[in-house]
C-alpha cells in the first residue's frame, strides 16, 4: 500500500508528469471497460482473422528483424570486443548514427537504392546485363525486414561488442588448458556469458519492430499491418474509433508480457562481470587474415548502412532522380515553385519553421522536466519510482497519440502533437540526466553549499557546468525524436500541422521522389548535425547504454 506520508513526499512535478503520460492510456482503457458490447465485439474481432493475421505478420516481422540484425552483427561485435584497432572509437561513435535518423528516411534510402528503378538493380543491370536478375521484394514483407535490419544492426554491434568486450580472458585460457577448442569454448564459455546481452537485445528489437509504424505503412501499404498501422487505419481511414480502442487494449497487454521479459533480460546485464582488458591491437605484419577479414567486414557493414543514404545525396543531384540522367539543381529550386505549394500546402519555409519550432519546443519541454525530476531523485537509488517514467519506452505510440485525441481532442493540434512528441523522447532523455546526476553524486553539492554557495550560485557555477554536456546530448536526442516523429503527425496533426517528416511521406506517395530527394538530404543534414552535436558533448561522458 502506498503510505499518505510517502504521497505528501512526492514532487507536484512527478505527479503532473505521470498524470500527463498516464491520462491517455487510462482514457483508452476506460472506454474499452465501460463499453456495454465488449465482449461481443471482441469476439467478433477475434472470429474475424483480422487478429490472427495481424498478429502473425507482426510476431514474423519482428522475429526475423531482430534475428537478422543479430546475424549481421555478430561479426562486427567480435571485432569490436576482441581487438583494438585504428579509429575503433570513431567507427563505435558512428554506430550512434541510425538512432538520429527518421524512418521516413529510412524508407526513402530503402526506396531510391533497392526499389524497382533504384541503384541496387542498376548496379545488378551492369554486372549481369543477359540474365534480367533483379530484386523485387522491397514493397512486401522482405522489405520491412530489410528497413528493420538496416535501422537496428548497427545498435546491435555496439552493445554486443561492448559486452564481449567485458569477458575475462581468463575463462578462455582455462577452457584452453582443459583441452577445449576454439569452437568449443564458444559455445560452452562465451556464449553463456553472452546470453544475457542477446537475449535484451533481441527482445528490444522484437519490441522496436513490433511497433513499426513508418516503415510498414510507407513499404506495406494496408496489405501488411502491425497492430500500430492497424490501429491507425481504423482511428483514421475507418473512423471507427471503438474498434481501434479495443485493438489498442489488445496490444498493451501484448506488449506488457514482451516488455517484462526485455526487463529482465535488462536486469541480467547489468549483473554480469564488468571486466575491462587491454585488448590486442590488430597489426598488418601479425595477423594479416584477421585485418582482412576485419577491412571486408567493415565494407560491407559500410555498404548496407551508408550505399542507402549515399543514393539519396548522389540521385538528389540527377535529372528527375535517376542515375545517368545529368547533373541538376532543378530538384531543390522545385522546394520552391508552385508545385512544392500545391502538393504539400504549404512553403518549404513554413515546413522548417514548423518543424524546427516544434523540435526545440520539444527539447526545452522534456529536457527542463527531465532535469528538475532527476535533480530531486538524485540522491535516492533507482526504485518504482523511476520505472514508472521509463515505462513509456512500452507503450505504442500510436495507441498513446490516439489517447491523447480522446482526451484532448478539442485542443489546438500544435499541443497535441507536442503532448505526444514529449512522451516519446522523455524516457531516454530522463534515462540521460539521471544517470548524470547520478554520476555527479551528492557530495559535489554538499561541498560547495559547505563553502557558503546559496542554491543560485549553486546551479550556475556547479551544476549547470557538469551537466552542459550530459543536457546538450539529451535536448539533441529530444530534438531528433520530434523530427523524426510521423505517426503522432499523421494521428493528431488534423492536416494542419506538417513537418518535414508528412513532408517527405507525401513526397513519396505522391511519386514525386525528385523532390522528396532533395528534402532527404537536407533531413541528413539536420541529422548529422544532430549527432555531431551529441558525440562532441558524449567526450569524457561515457554513459552506459544499459542504463
Amino acid at each position: 500500500m502506498i503510505s499518505l506520508e510517502r504521497i505528501k513526499r512526492t514532487s507536484p512535478l512527478y505527479i503532473g508528469v505521470t498524470i500527463l503520460f498516464y491520462l491517455p492510456v487510462l482514457a483508452i482503457l476506460g472506454k474499452v471497460l465501460f463499453n456495454k458490447q465488449l465482449y461481443l465485439e471482441l469476439a467478433e474481432f477475434i472470429h474475424s482473422g483480422l487478429l490472427w493475421n495481424t498478429l502473425s505478420f507482426s510476431v514474423r516481422e519482428a522475429f526475423l528483424s531482430a534475428a537478422f540484425s543479430l546475424l549481421l552483427a555478430l561479426p562486427g561485435a567480435y571485432y569490436f570486443g576482441n581487438y583494438d584497432f585504428p579509429g575503433k572509437r570513431f567507427l563505435r561513435n558512428l554506430l550512434v548514427l541510425p538512432f538520429m535518423l527518421p524512418g521516413i528516411l529510412v524508407v526513402l534510402g530503402m526506396i531510391v537504392f533497392y526499389g524497382q528503378n533504384g541503384t541496387f538493380n542498376h548496379w545488378l543491370a551492369a554486372l549481369f546485363p543477359e540474365s534480367g536478375f533483379r530484386f523485387t521484394g522491397l514493397y512486401g514483407f522482405s522489405g520491412i525486414v530489410l528497413a528493420n535490419v538496416f535501422y537496428n544492426f548497427s545498435f546491435c554491434i555496439r552493445v554486443l561488442g561492448e559486452s564481449w568486450e567485458r569477458i575475462d580472458p581468463s575463462l578462455r585460457e582455462a577452457s584452453a588448458s582443459l583441452g577445449g577448442s576454439r569452437l568449443r569454448t564458444f559455445w560452452g564459455v562465451t556464449l553463456p556469458l553472452l546470453a544475457p546481452t542477446i537475449s535484451y537485445l533481441f527482445l528490444l528489437i522484437f519490441l522496436y519492430s513490433f511497433l513499426s509504424f513508418t516503415v510498414v505503412l510507407t513499404l506495406g501499404g494496408y496489405l501488411y499491418k502491425t497492430f500500430e498501422v492497424l490501429i491507425y487505419i481504423e482511428y483514421n481511414s475507418k473512423l471507427n474509433f471503438d474498434r481501434a480502442t479495443m485493438i489498442a487494449v489488445v496490444q498493451m497487454l501484448i506488449l506488457a508480457a514482451v516488455l517484462y521479459l526485455q526487463t529482465w533480460s535488462s536486469r541480467r546485464i547489468r549483473v554480469t562481470g564488468r571486466f575491462s582488458r587491454l585488448l590486442p591491437q590488430l597489426s598488418w605484419r601479425k595477423r594479416p587474415l584477421i585485418c582482412l577479414s576485419v577491412l571486408g567486414c567493415g565494407l560491407l557493414a559500410g555498404l548496407f548502412f551508408a550505399a542507402p543514404l549515399g543514393a539519396i545525396c548522389f540521385r538528389s543531384l540527377m535529372r528527375r532522380g535517376l542515375p545517368g540522367s545529368g547533373w541538376t539543381l532543378d530538384n531543390y529550386r522545385s522546394l520552391f515553385g508552385s508545385g512544392f505549394r500545391f502538393i504539400i500546402g504549404k512553403s518549404l519555409t513554413a515546413v522548417i519553421v514548423t518543424s524546427i519550432g516544434l523540435a526545440l519546443t520539444v527539447a526545452i519541454i522534456t529536457t527542463v522536466i527531465a532535469y528538475c525530476l532527476a535533480r530531486g531523485r538524485r540522491a535516492k537509488p533507482w526504485q518504482l519510482g523511476d520505472l514508472w517514467l521509463q515505462l513509456p519506452v512500452g507503450i505504442s505510440f500510436v495507441t498513446f497519440s490516439f489517447g491523447v485525441s480522446l482526451v484532448a481532442r478539442r485542443f489546438p493540434p500544435f499541443i497535441l502533437v507536442l503532448w505526444a512528441q514529449v512522451f516519446l523522447a522523455f524516457p531516454l532523455v530522463y534515462s540521460l540526466l539521471r544517470t548524470a546526476w547520478r554520476d555527479l553524486g551528492e557530495p559535489v553539492i554538499e561541498a560547495a553549499r559547505s563553502l557558503g554557495a546559496n542554491s543560485r550560485q549553486v546551479f550556475w557555477t556547479v551544476e549547470l557546468p557538469m551537466m552542459r554536456k550530459t543536457i546538450t546530448t539529451a535536448a539533441a536526442y529530444a530534438m531528433a525524436f520530434s523530427l523524426g516523429d510521423l505517426a503522432a503527425v499523421l494521428m493528431l496533426g488534423q492536416g494542419k500541422l506538417t513537418t518535414v517528416s508528412m513532408v517527405i511521406y507525401r513526397l513519396i506517395g505522391h511519386y514525386h521522389f525528385p523532390q522528396a530527394l532533395a528534402m532527404g538530404v537536407l533531413f541528413i543534414g539536420v541529422s548529422v548535425f544532430l549527432y555531431s552535436l551529441v558525440q562532441e558533448n558524449s567526450k569524457g561522458n561515457k554513459v552506459s547504454i544499459q542504463d
